[in-house]
């Protein structure tokens, strides 16, 4: 399958992503061309120096993989000039462009080296099933991925060199631009990178930014500002936003130059003071924010507004170059702007409204992701809510994963914030809605295994602990950590006698009836399940019933008991149908016809992968599943004396898994 869905079923072959060292695409793949620099200023001036010296690094087509670090200190300009510069040559890399902000510097955690592996296998054409979750057999597979491919790949805001290395190319061809505010030097040393430093602008290149930006102006009021803001880029363009909104030039710098400190706080303190009201007022609780960046929902619920004057008091901030616009309703600050508003809310708020402020918004992520997390797992555990925050209306699945998907980076920030503000239930919460990740790629699960942590960690009262050691056995067995596993489910055993829960003993039992499934441990698996299942008909929780008789019919087929197999089949059947799943119905559909194929009656083997196979189209359902109802009909048909049409369904299963990387 293309995600980390726990189904509770078993298909097909289980492979270690461990053991993948070479990646393999046929030769009628087409792989994508991924350009995803973002968007270069219009009014970028000067910088000959860097520019030239950059160019100089351009490698020839077959020449060795250049390494340059652009460094500097913080609002000197470096990521500017890097998309600049990028934009400029990217033609000259025929196979793509990748782009990653590192957030190495801010106060939001780093990006693991893991989760931009990730995004980068994606972009280069590398199906999520195939995206493993070790550090080192991602880097190896996305090595192997530029091999032969011409790629630049700008590494944005490093933090530092063993957060860029897994990200370097192996093979020539290739040229990757890493900005930091630190030198990096161990790259410079071990990796032979370039150290190219990014001074202040000349006072000649900072005056044409700020005649840019302001448009004509007398040149004394040019140098004075260029002076006032000393030279820095970012100061010079939050100044000018604001003098072009107030229109007076000499009065601003006078401002500006009765303070005494340094010219970028100068300039920010500045611009602060300038605001209504009600923009200083956003502009404060958006430094309690703990995430890379923040949607307009998410503001409202910081700031206590409503939606339509949060996104007008956001645009005017942007405007003023205090926040930058991301689209789809979604800004960023600069971090030394994030850093000055979380000052000045600190010197102007109470410590009981920035408590409050930062309460509402983790209730505002804990409801929403506590709506998306029941559309992805109907019928599956949760917490009840206690708290009352307003959300935002999600309707449907797709809807709820893009929605965690988007804000996967603001949903751990929280979780983590939550913690450290010794917020136990929040972070109980938040931890237990952190299930969405097994529905993404697998690089994800070292995250999603943390985050379950985090929650047990809290301390949480005996029913949450259970389903926070549920996942995180789940996690541990998709991740291949066997023992960690058994710890989480031995403890789950334990709570489930405290609680006297039948629900978590017959969940406890599936669980490790499934990791022996899938050890192969067929014996042992079947006497898990075989103990799971009068327990799971007494809640009445059909869907564990019916998924234990299904794997009670894969253990039976595996194992050549083919009458008993088909029996487990069939009543998996009822049970799916009673619940009203469909999909689970076509899976058991699947075990039925593998039963009737393994005592040796095709043509009813025939009819129920047909039942099978439609039943999939109709839901828009491919992947594993869909392949190995095609492969078992193939089996059948052949036996049956139609090769040709056999071979085709062969055919269409081996094109299903190419597709979703199986």
């Amino acid at each position: 399958m293309g995600s980390n869905e726990v189904s509770g079923r078993v298909g097909g072959h289980v492979v270690q992503a461990g053991t993948i060292n070479q990646v393999v695409l046929g030769p009628a793949a087409e792989l994508p061309v991924p350009r995803q620099l973002p968007p270069s200023v219009r009014d970028f001036t000067g910088r000959a120096g860097p520019l030239a010296t950059l160019d100089a690094l351009l490698p020839e087509p077959a020449g060795a993989t250049v390494i340059a670090v652009l460094a500097g200190t913080a609002g000197v300009g470096k990521t500017t000039l890097a998309v600049h510069w990028a934009h400029r040559v990217q033609a000259r890399f025929p196979d793509g462009t990748l782009y990653a902000n590192l957030r190495g510097h801010g106060s939001s955690s780093p990006l693991d080296p893991r989760q931009v592996l990730g995004w980068f296998l994606g972009a280069l054409g590398l199906p999520d099933a195939r995206i493993a979750a070790e550090l080192d057999s991602l880097t190896a597979l996305y090595r192997s991925m530029l091999a032969g491919r011409r790629v630049l790949i700008l590494l944005d805001n490093a933090g530092s060199a063993g957060q860029v290395r897994p990200l370097l190319p192996g093979a020539p061809g290739c040229l990757v631009l890493v900005t930091s505010r630190a030198a990096l030097s161990d790259l410079v040393i071990g990796e032979a990178a370039v150290p190219v430093t990014l001074d202040l602008p000349s006072a000649e290149e900072a005056a044409r930014l700020a005649g840019r930006l302001l448009g004509p102006v007398a040149p004394q009021g040019i140098a004075d500002l260029v002076r006032v803001c000393a030279r820095l880029p970012l100061a010079l363009r939050v100044a000018a936003s604001r003098v072009r909104r107030r229109g007076v030039l000499t009065a601003a710098i006078e401002e500006i130059r009765r303070d005494q400190q340094s010219g970028v706080r100068t300039v920010f303190d500045w611009s602060y003071r300038q605001l209504t009201a009600e923009q200083a007022r956003l502009f404060r609780r958006l430094g309690l924010h703990p995430g890379p960046e923040i949607s307009v929902p998410a503001a409202a619920a910081l700031a206590a507004l409503d939606l339509t004057t949060t996104h007008r008091l956001l645009d005017e901030l942007a405007e003023m170059h205090l926040v930058e616009p991301l689209g789809a309703k979604r800004f960023h600050l600069h971090d030394l702007l994030r850093a000055h508003a979380a000052e000045v809310a600190e010197a102007e708020d109470p410590p009981a409204d920035r408590e409050q402020a930062v309460r509402a918004l983790l209730e505002f992520y804990a409801q929403v992701s506590a709506t998306a997390d029941q559309l992805l797992f109907p019928g599956f555990p949760f917490l009840p809510k206690d708290f009352t925050a307003t959300g935002i209306p999600l309707t449907d699945p797709a809807q709820a994963l893009a929605w965690c998907t988007t804000e996967r980076a603001n949903l751990f920030a929280a979780l983590r914030l939550a913690a450290d503000l010794g917020e136990h239930r929040l972070t109980t919460y938040l931890a237990s809605t952190s299930r969405f990740r097994l529905r993404l790629p697998r690089d994800v699960l070292p995250e999603h295994l943390e985050a379950l942590s985090l929650g047990l960690q809290a301390a949480p009262e005996p029913a949450a602990e259970a389903l926070l050691r549920l996942w995180r056995a789940a996690t541990c067995r998709l991740l291949g950590h066997w023992p960690r596993a058994q710890a989480d489910l031995d403890r789950l055993l334990a709570l489930a006698g405290q609680l006297d829960s039948v629900r978590w003993r017959a969940s406890a039992l599936c669980e490790l009836g499934l990791g022996c499934l899938e050890q192969q441990r067929f014996a042992a698996a079947r006497e898990h399940y075989t103990a799971a299942l009068p327990l799971a008909r007494s809640t009445g929780n059909l869907r564990q019933e019916a998924v234990a008789e299904g794997n009670l019919s894969t253990i039976c087929t595996r194992l050549g008991e083919f009458e008993e197999a088909l029996g487990h089949a069939e009543r998996e059947l009822d049970l799916r149908r009673e619940a009203g799943d469909r999909s689970g119905q076509a899976w058991a559909w699947l075990d039925a016809a593998l039963a009737w194929q393994g005592l040796g009656e095709h043509d009813t083997a025939v009819q129920l992968c047909q039942e099978a196979i439609q039943g999939y189209r109709e839901l828009g359902r491919g992947g594993e599943p869909l392949a190995m109802c095609l492969e078992t009909l193939a089996v059948s048909l052949a036996h049956n004396g139609d090769p040709a049409q056999a071979a085709r369904c062969r055919a269409e299963a081996a094109e299903i898994r190419a597709e979703s990387g199986l």
